[in-house]
């Protein structure tokens, strides 16, 4: 279920007991019925909400058609059948996509208007077309299919009845595409190809020569590049290995399955497209979180570090914006360069609630923007392509709209608000690099820089929820919290996921790995658990299954599994004292460290080698002043990853007494020496364990040093047990501001 409100008739699941919403009382309550035992019960709307972000609380799955999956306590259906939309095939995920894009003009209609005449008038210009699309032999075989009332195949139904129940069981299920996925599942044959292998090889280099010369061609073209090409090879071939020349129709559905329309003809370059276009008024939602633009931008700002004041470097904002109120909807600002993680990290901030920012950072109102949007509208960076982030929207419900290249003006909204943030926040600042050249003149960033990064997440805060929110907006005609509150009078509820956890795990990334008897390998880290026997011991035992995983923290993987809860098994790493708190980044610099070694990859050597560059960045991260070796030591630091703590039911390891980071420093670089005997690079860098002569006299001064370090780790370690940011961030609180410390 992608997108569920709490409204009369909502059936969800609560302590094992199944309730219905019978009636909406005042004061933000609802009155509901126990069908285990007919009592009814009066539960506030904020109990609700508290109840389903701790996962005790699951709504009825309805409308997911022949994908539901009956379940138990008298639910007619619990979840789908199908736990992961991307491990379909990619012709089964392409149906479902060309049924969401033909309901999408039917969503936009009002209900009056869905009538029997507008789907049979749909069903009759569908077929047009794809009559006018098929040709050759496919066209005949579709006219006679037709004519003896036979079903159509999969990607050529377009009658009016499957578009009512398309859309009936598409609406039902919130808006999921897994509703509309095809029981293809005891077919057999189809979508296998025919041809042979080295023909196979012909036909993509005959595609390929199309697309290193662009210009106008017909099929036809294509089709004797291909027969001249056959001609060539079989001239060398015996009469018994000649290739044979496919049909043309097949070339035909090759060049439409590669979506290589490019193959036929010119594109239009941008200049000239834009140079026939007029600019308009762009779209205009009805409703708070129908359209939500994200974008990216490198702050004009440089922040120091918290404990020597050096600049760092400039920090990267992800920032998401609802564009019917005007209230920011979610946000991440660290060192991680744009990426589909930083993009996860914003919209699970959007999506959660956020009830502590007013404790965390002292702002004066609260951030009550939350729940799914209903579109998404980005740009065509590499980190909004990718699958993971269309397959996770498309089951949250959340319909991704990608902007046309090279036209910012379609996200306007989150455009004009990175102008407003510079204008109104960042260039007043000490440490501003201003927006270009022109304006800094010869103005020096880094010596006035003076910010760091926990400070400016709090001017962040109380400039985004006290100031923007607060002010007027000319093109809203109101301010953007009122607008909010205003859409929650008139009886607004945020559409909310099946369930917190699933929000948590479908924003993770995907991959795919082989269960061994031993785990599974991924990364060079060893993953195994007890439950993992039942996923070996599933029917397609052997072949590669789906996984989740945080590239901010590499100690858990979830593996698609429909008997475990929510559909996801959780699997920990084998070492947890090492893969505690680690990121994917981290690991692949000392994987590749220890590579260049010449040495055989194993836990042992990984875990030192991340204590020996643990060492080494934080050394040169004093002792640097360069901003763009900081900022990558910062990064290495874990300096703003504050936000990319573990999932809620992630428990970390303990170290383990007398462990190596307990050692004095003598015997830390001993034991470094023991990994690493034959490498003089990492004896020099390492100090000598016997005290130079300067140094004797002070060794009182040393200890006191040791002493301070070692109390300002145990404040550390309290203050980060402190509450946490939306109930599922490990952001640090802040600090008071100390005083200046005179110089010696």
């Amino acid at each position: 279920m992608a997108r569920i409100r709490f409204a009369i008739g909502t059936r969800y699941v609560r302590g094992g007991h199944l309730f219905q919403v019978r009636s909406s009382l005042p004061n933000d309550c609802f009155e509901v019925e126990n069908s285990s035992f007919g009592s009814l019960h009066t539960v506030t709307y904020s109990e609700l909400i508290e109840c389903w972000q701790r996962g005790e609380l699951q709504f009825e799955l309805k409308g997911g058609g022949s994908q539901a999956k009956k379940g138990p306590v008298g639910l007619s259906a619990t979840q789908y059948t199908i736990t992961d939309f991307q491990s379909l095939s990619s012709t089964i995920r392409a149906e479902a996509w060309r049924r969401y894009n033909l309901l999408l003009p039917l969503m936009r209609l009002p209900p009056e208007q869905l009538t029997r005449q507008r789907f049979q008038s749909l069903a009759r210009e569908l077929q047009m077309d794809l009559d006018k699309q098929l040709m050759g032999v496919e066209g005949e075989l579709a006219q006679r299919r037709r004519a003896a009332g036979k079903r159509a195949p999969v990607g050529q139904a377009v009658s009016y009845s499957s578009l009512e129940k398309w859309l009936r069981n598409f609406r039902q299920s919130g808006y999921d595409i897994r509703a509309l996925v095809p029981r293809t599942d005891r077919a057999g044959g189809k979508g296998v190809k025919r041809l042979d292998p080295y023909l196979e090889q012909l036909l993509e280099s005959v595609f390929e020569e199309c697309a290193k010369e662009m210009h106008y061609r017909t099929v036809e073209d294509v089709f004797a590049m291909l027969a001249n090409a056959i001609a060539e090879q079989n001239r060398t071939l015996s009469i018994e290995n000649r290739l044979k020349l496919p049909a043309q129709s097949t070339v035909y559905r090759r060049i439409k399955e590669k979506r290589l329309e490019r193959l036929l003809r010119r594109q239009p370059s941008i200049i000239e497209n834009q140079a026939n276009q007029s600019v308009g008024k762009g779209p205009e939602p009805n409703r708070p979180l129908q359209r939500v633009e994200i974008d990216h931008t490198c702050l004009d700002l440089l922040v120091v570090d918290e404990e020597d004041r050096l600049p760092i470097g400039r920090p990267t904002l992800t920032f998401a914006l609802d564009v019917y109120t005007g209230f920011p909807f979610g946000c991440y600002v660290g060192f991680e360069p744009p990426s589909y993680h930083t993009v996860q990290l914003c919209l699970l901030h959007g999506i959660l609630p956020k009830p502590d920012c007013q404790n965390l950072y002292g702002t004066t109102n609260s951030w009550s923007v939350y729940g799914l949007p209903e579109v998404l509208v980005v740009d065509n960076g590499k980190e909004f392509r990718g699958q993971d982030l269309s397959d996770a929207c498309a089951q949250l419900g959340i319909e991704l709209q990608p902007t046309p290249v090279r036209k910012p003006w379609f996200k306007g909204s989150i455009e004009r608000y990175f102008r407003t943030l510079n204008t109104g926040l960042i260039h007043p600042l000490p440490g501003t690099t201003f927006s270009n050249i022109l304006e800094r003149g010869d103005y020096n960033p880094a010596t006035q820089a003076c910010i760091s990064l926990a400070s400016f997440r709090q001017l962040l805060h109380i400039f985004i929820l006290d100031v923007y929110a607060q002010r007027w907006h000319s093109g809203l005609e109101a301010t953007p919290v009122k607008r909010w509150q205003e859409s929650v009078l008139a009886g607004f509820k945020p559409a909310l996921a099946h369930s917190a956890q699933e929000v948590r795990i479908l924003l993770l990334r995907t991959a795919e790995r082989t269960v061994q008897r031993t785990g599974i390998d991924f990364e060079a880290l060893r993953y195994q658990c007890p439950e993992l026997a039942r996923v070996r011991s599933q029917p397609n035992n052997g072949e590669k299954v789906r996984i989740k995983y945080d590239p901010a923290d590499l100690s858990a993987l979830y593996v698609s599994d429909p008997a475990a809860p929510q559909g996801w098994l959780r699997v920990p790493a084998v070492d947890q004292d090492y893969t505690a708190g680690l990121s994917l980044w981290k690991h692949r610099i000392i994987r590749e460290y220890v590579l260049r070694e010449k040495r055989e990859v194993n836990i042992y050597e990984l875990a030192a080698a991340k204590q020996l560059i643990q060492q080494l960045a934080a050394a040169e991260f004093k002792m640097t002043r360069q901003q763009r070796g900081r900022k990558t030591a910062a990064r290495w630091l874990g300096i703003g990853t504050e936000l990319t703590g573990p999932a809620p039911d992630a428990q970390l390891p303990q170290p383990a007494p007398n462990s190596s980071t307990d050692l004095p420093e003598t015997e830390k670089n001993s034991e470094i020496l023991r990994t690493f005997p034959a490498n003089p690079v990492v004896a020099s860098q390492l100090p000598s364990a016997e005290p130079e002569p300067e140094q004797a006299t002070n060794t009182s001064k040393n200890r006191l040093t040791v002493i301070g370090e070692t109390q300002k780790e145990e404040e550390e370690e309290e203050f980060l047990r402190g509450p946490r940011w939306g109930g599922d961030y490990n952001l640090p609180r802040l600090r008071p501001l100390e005083p200046a410390r005179p110089e010696n």
